[in-house]
């Protein structure tokens, strides 16, 4: 990493990833040991599928005393029964929590945490370049810059490796999605749909996700309930009481994909701000690598 100059709004941005660090630390440490003390069993009110535009299948369930849905794993979601009895935590009054919650909840910290520290020490190396105490043949000047180094190529290693997993899933998505021979096309009734704003505070970017829940009959003629994502056309298309055509995969009946025909229901799914976001993210990994080799040509 090049040095970074010492001005107040460089100092300003290290100090808020050090506030961020220590913040998102406390958060991830809390949670990982209140969590344990307070464990809770409710029954089963409601299970269904969760399914977005991009991603694999979540298995969901609503239980007894919580407003908010929990996951279970696809073996807990075939076997469980409404009316049954589930284990887990009460994260507070109204959200009742899962191992697999809490599981997910911490495979995304971990990175998070790891990025923010590795930031930390980055930015940290960039700023004491710029010191005169560093200029001025400080002892063990190389060895530092070594560590600095390292840190810095581990912050994009670990920035890389998030983003190919994620592309990775949303690959694996669409190829299931063309491959038509796999699957099997049924017809299902929309129950309900809702749609939601979003608004990201720091570039004031709003946006709209759109739901559909469907429930559907497979060859077994075994009852489905699903929570699809869809586009803004194919929401709009569509009312509570509907009959849809969807698919589901032959191998998984829980991975379901909406049979969309015309160009205007089709779109929508490419200008999301899902795929902004990483084309976004290959146009920086990009920029960076051709900045690294334009810098060891010169040298």
């Amino acid at each position: 990493m090049r040095a970074i100059p010492i001005t107040s709004k460089n100092v300003f941005g290290f100090l808020s990833f050090i506030i961020m660090a220590i913040g998102f630390t406390f958060l991830f440490y809390h949670f990982g040991i209140a969590i344990k003390d307070r464990p809770a069993e409710e029954e089963v009110e409601v299970k269904y599928i969760q399914k977005g535009l991009y991603m694999y299948p979540r298995y969901k369930i609503l239980v007894t005393n919580s407003e908010n849905p929990s996951t279970v794993t696809k073996k807990q979601f075939d076997t469980i029964q409404i009316g049954d009895t589930i284990s887990g935590y009460m994260k507070n009054e109204e959200s009742f929590v899962t191992d697999k919650d809490v599981q997910f909840e911490k495979s995304l910290g971990i990175p998070i945490l790891l990025f923010l520290y590795l930031a930390v020490f980055a930015l940290a190396g960039g700023l004491f370049k710029s010191t005169t105490f560093f200029k001025n043949k400080m002892p063990g000047k190389e060895i530092l810059l070594k560590i600095i180094k390292g840190a810095t190529f581990a912050l994009f290693y670990l920035f890389v490796i998030t983003g190919l997993v994620l592309i990775g899933i949303v690959a694996t998505n669409l190829f299931h999605k063309l491959n038509s021979w796999n699957k099997t096309e049924v017809e299902a009734m929309v129950l309900n749909a809702n749609d939601e704003k979003h608004l990201i505070p720091y570039r004031a970017i709003r946006y709209n996700t759109y739901e559909l829940l469907l429930t559907y009959q497979d060859k077994e003629r075994e009852y489905h309930i699903t929570n699809r994502a869809v586009s803004s056309a194919t929401y709009d298309k569509y009312e509570p009481g509907d009959a849809i055509t969807i698919s589901y995969r032959n191998n998984n009946v829980y991975d379901t994909f909406i049979e969309t025909e015309s160009a205007d229901e089709k779109i929508p799914v490419f200008l999301s701000i899902q795929t902004f976001l990483m084309v976004v993210y290959i146009a920086i990994v990009i920029a960076i690598i051709r900045g690294w080799r334009k810098k060891k040509r010169t040298q």
